[in-house]
């Protein structure tokens, strides 16, 4: 027993636990790129490449295949520069989330019970009339990460969110209705918003809209909706992935992605 209390030192305990924040470290890397993985079929392909090399050189290290081991030495070698190249706009996205980060209290922690309902309300019903009258749509709804470079660039607006506003946004035949708008807090801060669209590949029955929401969602913590024109679906854009939201169940969802749930669930 004094042996093994004897072994329990100051450098030991620092051994120990950078040892652990190693592994804890190492732990985070890999699950983020399994999400960049299961999110992107591209990242599958290649991730699926990169398996069978490290196969190939295995074997070729097994059976001293000395030919076969330099090509896939040199496959090794240039292959890290190679991804950085491949995944640059996974990188960058990541990059830019980071650099999002929005220090300050969101405008929408502030608000209270009331004014949640009137903005769900407001949202949800000018959603059900795009919906219904196939009307597309792109709204974002600004979180914990800052829009502002978004907002910059557009046609601000800064004006109380209503039903009418909304669409006569999405009107047609205004100016502003081919672009994003964005909802910072309980204010319409801008509209005809440009979001970069998303490199992946989607199915066709997605459109420019669902593409640009895609594209700020994987740069952002934003929640994007978008109506379909074509087929007056309505999705909402998160954390890279688009799920289609059925009508019925639109004011609940809405409620829930922007965590507003539990402050309103006696007041609906």
């Amino acid at each position: 027993m004094d042996n093994l209390f004897d072994m329990i030192t100051l450098p030991s305990i620092i051994t120990f636990l950078r040892f652990g924040l190693d592994l804890f470290l190492v732990w985070i890397l890999f699950y983020y790129l399994i999400s960049i993985v299961r999110k992107n079929l591209r990242t599958l392909q290649i991730f699926k490449g990169i398996l069978i090399i490290l196969i190939v050189k295995l074997l070729t290290t097994a059976l001293n295949l000395k030919t076969l081991g330099y090509l896939v030495d040199t496959v090794l070698m240039w292959g890290a520069v190679a991804l950085f190249i491949i995944f640059q706009p996974e990188i960058r996205a990541t990059l830019e989330k980071i650099g999002k980060a929005n220090l300050s209290a969101p405008v929408r922690s502030t608000m209270d019970t009331a004014k949640k309902h009137y903005i769900l309300d407001e949202v949800t019903r000018a959603l059900q009339f795009f919906s219904t009258n196939r009307v597309g749509a792109l709204i974002s709804f600004e979180l914990n990460q800052s829009l502002e470079d978004y907002i910059a660039a557009g046609t601000q607006i800064h004006a109380d969110i209503s039903y009418e506003l909304i669409l006569t946004i999405f009107y047609e035949g205004t100016a502003l209705h081919d672009g994003g708008m964005i909802i910072q807090g309980d204010k319409i801060a801008c509209a005809s918003a440009f979001f970069e669209p998303t490199n992946r590949e989607l199915s066709p029955i997605y459109g420019a809209r669902h593409r640009a929401a895609l594209g700020l969602s994987e740069v952002s913590d934003a929640l994007t909706i978008i109506v379909s024109e074509e087929t007056g679906n309505v999705s909402f854009a998160k954390n890279g992935e688009l799920i289609r939201i059925p009508l019925v169940e639109l004011w609940d969802r809405l409620a829930k992605e922007l965590g507003w749930e539990d402050t309103i669930k006696e007041g609906k």
